[in-house]
């Protein structure tokens, strides 16, 4: 999957998905100047990517409640 796909099915931006790369947090494979990620790779980074999603939902609640 490129990073964008990645990015589409996680429900965050590209820029996230390509940070999460760059700190090792996500592999991804490079060919020439493609990056590509594997399926397997995704589903083991899904707990990541969820913790990841949860805690900003949570911030936004937050923020939310705080304005009230």
């Amino acid at each position: 999957y490129t990073t964008m796909e990645v990015a589409r099915m996680l429900r965050v931006s590209q820029r996230t998905v390509q940070d999460w790369i760059r700190n090792g947090e996500l592999t991804a494979v490079r060919y020439g100047r493609q990056i590509r990620v594997h399926q397997a790779d995704i589903e083991a980074f899904g707990v990541t990517a969820q913790a990841y999603q949860q805690g900003n939902l949570l911030s936004c609640k937050a923020d939310n409640h705080s304005a009230s």
